[in-house]
């Protein structure tokens, strides 16, 4: 298939046109008659092939009738040379003649039905050969026509293509020459327009920087004058506000010399009431004590009294003698009994 597209030649319509632009023809159009052309060409070689198809079908039945002829020929000349009359009987020998004519008469009628389908094969075959033949031949000379009318006017369009190209480039030229004119003419009116307004934005700019100048000046003087009534206002309000923290400090004193004289009224206060309950208290002891020590005196002479009493209703003791005075003289005597002392 690809073998026989290469030979095709493409095929081109020269009452067909296309547009010229600005760079050539258009594209659409061009894109439009290429698609044409292929479908042309795959339409002749789809013919071509299917042509050709046929040519092989054809040939494909005559090697096949062929084929069957031989055989027939092979089956005749087996049966012919393995059964004779030599070595059968007369019955045999009737009956092999009469296979013999038989198969005579079917290898003449083999013979002849091969002859008619090789003779009707062959002959097809050279009509579709004919027929593939010229109309290949045809579709060459139709597509080589085409081709020469297609060059013929791809020279036409390329020579209207120069022509159109030279009168652009003439334009284009012309335009350039418009366009530097133009150009050179906007270059010194700009230039002009530029002094012009260099010599506006000069003074503009001298007139900005004295008002500028003048403004900031009255600025500082207004900043300078509201610095000094701040400070005033500072100086004043620092005053005002040392006066109130004095004040507040006298009172915080005041208040606080009036709280130490209160503290110190309520500790002597109590103080004294403390002073005067150990008092109490001592006074309460001391009449504890002297009605105590009253108690104990009374019982010392309670205790004299009756040792008093006892001694005197003690009778007298007799004479003892030498030894025994002695020994009564070592004796002790009666010890007076402890006081008890009682603290002052």
């Amino acid at each position: 298939m690809a073998e026989h597209n290469s030979d095709l030649l493409p095929l081109y319509d020269s009452s067909r046109g296309f547009d010229s632009a600005m760079r050539g023809y258009d594209r659409a159009q061009v894109d439009r008659e290429i698609t044409r052309l292929d479908d042309d060409l795959r339409v002749t070689a789809a013919e071509r092939d299917s042509a050709a198809a046929r040519s092989a079908d054809l040939a494909a039945q005559l090697a096949s009738s062929q084929a069957q002829v031989e055989s027939l020929r092979r089956q005749l000349r087996a049966a012919s040379e393995t059964i004779t009359s030599a070595n059968v009987d007369e019955k045999v020998t009737q009956i092999l003649q009469s296979a013999a004519a038989d198969g005579a008469k079917v290898r003449a009628d083999a013979q002849t039905r091969a002859e008619q389908v090789t003779n009707g094969a062959a002959d097809a075959a050279a009509r579709t050969r004919a027929a593939a033949q010229a109309e290949a031949e045809r579709i060459i000379g139709e597509a080589q026509e085409r081709m020469t009318e297609a060059e013929e006017t791809f020279k036409r369009r390329i020579a209207e293509a120069e022509a159109h190209k030279a009168e652009v480039e003439a334009a284009l030229a012309e335009s350039e020459e418009r366009t530097r004119s133009e150009e050179a003419r906007l270059s010194a009116a700009a230039e002009a327009e530029r002094e012009r307004l260099d010599a506006e934005a000069g003074a503009e700019r001298t007139r900005v920087t004295t008002e500028s100048t003048a403004e900031r000046e009255r600025l500082d003087a207004e900043a300078k004058a509201t610095r000094e009534r701040t400070d005033e206002d500072f100086e004043i309000t620092l005053r005002l506000r040392r006066t109130a923290a004095h004040e507040e400090l006298t009172r915080q004193k005041r208040d606080a010399d009036a709280a130490a004289r209160q503290t110190v009224a309520d500790a002597r206060a109590a103080a004294t009431q403390l002073v005067a309950d150990a008092t109490h208290e001592v006074r309460r002891l001391h009449g504890v004590r002297d009605e105590t020590h009253a108690q104990l005196e009374a019982l010392q002479a309670r205790l004299r009294a009756s040792l008093d009493e006892s001694l005197a209703a003690t009778p007298d003791e007799p004479a003892l003698p030498r030894s025994a005075a002695g020994a009564g003289s070592t004796a002790p005597g009666p010890q007076p009994e402890a006081q008890p002392t009682v603290d002052a």
